[in-house]
C-alpha cells in the first residue's frame, strides 16, 4: 500500500510512528531506497528528514492547515449581533434556529456555528462519569496485559517526601517507574535515583520475567511509552534501536508503539496512577530507612492490585478482572516486588552538589561543609503542609479475601515479599 493511501487512514499516533520509522530508514538506507520502501516521493522523504533534523521528534507532527487570512470572514459587528441573539435566547438556538427565526441571509450555517465556538458557551458537555464509563467500554475489549503504559515519576516534587529524602539522598530514590495494564488496571512499580535507559529497561526486564513466570505469552504485550530520554534517547539516535528498545523488543520479546509528542492523555492510565499514588500514599507516609519505604510501598501495591476497588470498572479490583479471563492465573501475578534498580550506585546529583558550595539564600540546600541546609523559605513550606500525614498507614493487606493466602505475598517478612529475581535473572 502507498504511503499516502496509508496517511489516509491511520490514526494520529499511528501517522507518527510511521513517519519516524521512514525518517530512520532514511538514515540507515539512503533517501531513493527510503522512498521505494514507503511507496512515496523522495520529496515527503526530505520534508520529514529535514523537520526532524531541525525540530527533533516534534517536527514529526501535524502542522495546522489554518489559513494566516480570511478574506471572506464574517464583521466583527455581526459576531457581537449573533452573541447578542444568543444571550436572549439563553443560549438555546443554535446556528440554524437562529437563520430561522432571525432571518439572517448575511452568512450561512458554519460562520455562525464558528461564532458560537469561539464565543460561548456552546452545547452542555456530557459529565464527567459518563465519559469516563463509555471509556472503560472501550478498554474492556482489550486481553489482560495486552498493553502496557510506561511512565517515569518524579518523586522530588512532592512536599512531603522533599525533606526525607533531603536527609538520605545518597539511598533514597528520585524517580519512580511505572507499568500499568490499560484492561485490569494491575501496576508495577520500580524505585530509581537516576531517570536513564538502563533503569528503565532493567525494569521492563523485570516485568517480562514476572509476566512470564506467571503464564503470560510476552510476545503479545505491547508496551507503549512517551518520547523522553529515558525510552528514545531524546530522539538522537538516527539509525538502530536504542537501549531501552533492545531490551523491550530483542530481549524480553515484547512490542513497542510511543505516543506522539505532547499527547500525555494518551497514556491516561498510568497517569492516573502517579496521581492515585501520590494522593494516597507519597503525601501520607514516612519511613525510617529504605527497607522500611520499599516495605510499605509494596503494602500499597498489594493492596492497590488486590483490593481496592476501582468504580469506573464496574467496581472491580485488577485481581478480580484478571481472574475473569484467566481464572487458572497464579495467585501471586499481580505481587510484584518494590526493588531500587540502582541501588549500589550513587546519587550523582548529589555528588555534583557537594562539589560546590550553594547560596543559603537559595533556599536549598547545601554549606560548604556538605551538610542539608534546611532553613530556606520553601523548605518551611514543604515541611508545614500534611502537618498531620502518616496518620494513616496502607495496612490493609489483612483485608485481602476471596481466598488469597497471605503466604502468596508475605514469607514471614512483615508484609514484605523479598525479591524472588534479581536484575541478573
Amino acid at each position: 500500500m502507498k504511503y499516502y493511501n496509508i496517511m489516509k487512514i491511520v490514526k494520529r499516533e499511528h501517522k507518527y510512528e510511521l513517519r519516524l520509522q521512514l525518517v530512520k530508514s532514511s538514515y540507515a538506507i539512503g533517501l531513493k531506497p527510503t522512498a521505494r520502501l514507503f511507496k512515496c516521493s523522495i520529496w515527503t522523504v526530505r520534508k520529514w528528514r529535514r523537520r526532524y533534523a531541525e525540530q527533533g521528534i516534534s517536527g514529526l507532527s501535524e502542522i495546522s492547515r489554518r489559513p494566516h487570512r480570511i478574506p471572506n470572514k464574517c464583521s466583527l459587528e455581526f459576531e457581537k449581533y449573533i452573541v447578542l441573539l444568543r444571550k436572549q435566547t439563553k443560549n438555546r438556538y443554535g446556528s440554524r434556529k437562529l437563520i430561522e427565526r432571525f432571518d439572517i441571509t448575511e452568512y450561512g450555517k458554519g460562520c455562525i456555528q464558528r461564532i458560537i465556538r469561539d464565543h460561548g458557551p456552546g452545547r452542555k458537555r456530557k459529565k464527567y462519569h459518563k465519559k469516563r464509563h463509555f471509556l472503560w467500554s472501550t478498554k474492556r475489549l482489550y486481553k489482560a496485559f495486552e498493553k502496557l503504559q510506561v511512565d517515569v515519576k518524579v518523586l522530588t516534587d512532592i512536599a512531603t517526601y522533599w525533606p526525607q529524602f533531603l536527609k538520605n539522598q545518597q539511598e533514597y530514590p528520585r524517580y519512580e517507574v511505572t507499568a500499568r495494564d490499560v484492561k485490569t488496571g494491575a501496576t508495577f512499580v520500580a524505585l530509581m535515583k537516576r531517570n536513564t535507559q538502563e533503569n528503565t529497561g532493567a525494569f521492563m526486564e523485570l516485568v517480562g520475567k514476572h509476566l512470564s513466570a506467571s503464564g503470560f505469552d510476552v510476545s503479545k504485550i505491547t508496551i507503549q511509552t512517551d518520547n523522553g530520554s529515558e525510552f528514545n534517547g531524546g530522539g538522537k539516535k538516527h539509525t538502530g534501536l536504542t537501549y531501552f528498545e533492545q531490551v523491550v523488543v530483542e530481549k524480553a520479546g515484547m512490542q513497542l508503539c510511543r505516543i506522539p509528542p505532547a499527547s500525555p492523555t494518551f497514556n491516561s492510565d498510568v497517569e492516573t496512577f502517579h496521581r492515585l499514588i501520590e494522593e494516597e500514599f507519597y503525601d501520607l507516609e514516612h519511613y525510617t530507612d529504605l527497607a522500611d519505604m520499599k516495605r510499605k510501598e509494596y503494602t500499597y501495591m498489594v493492596d492497590f492490585n488486590y483490593v481496592r476497588k476501582n468504580r469506573n470498572k464496574d467496581n472491580q479490583t485488577p485481581w478480580e478482572i484478571l481472574r475473569q479471563e484467566y481464572p487458572n492465573a497464579p495467585g501471586n501475578s499481580l505481587a510484584f516486588p518494590v526493588l531500587l534498580i540502582d541501588e549500589d550506585k550513587p546519587d550523582m546529583l548529589s555528588v555534583r552538589y557537594h562539589q560546590r558550595h550553594i547560596s543559603r539564600n537559595v533556599g536549598h540546600l547545601f554549606n560548604t561543609s556538605g551538610e542539608h541546609d534546611l532553613s530556606g523559605p520553601h523548605i518551611h513550606h514543604k515541611q508545614s503542609m500534611h502537618n498531620t500525614a502518616g496518620k494513616y498507614r496502607y495496612q490493609r493487606i489483612n483485608r485481602v479475601k476471596a481466598g488469597i493466602s497471605l503466604s502468596v505475598f508475605c514469607q514471614n517478612t512483615g508484609g514484605y515479599c523479598e525479591p524472588q529475581y534479581s536484575r541478573s535473572g
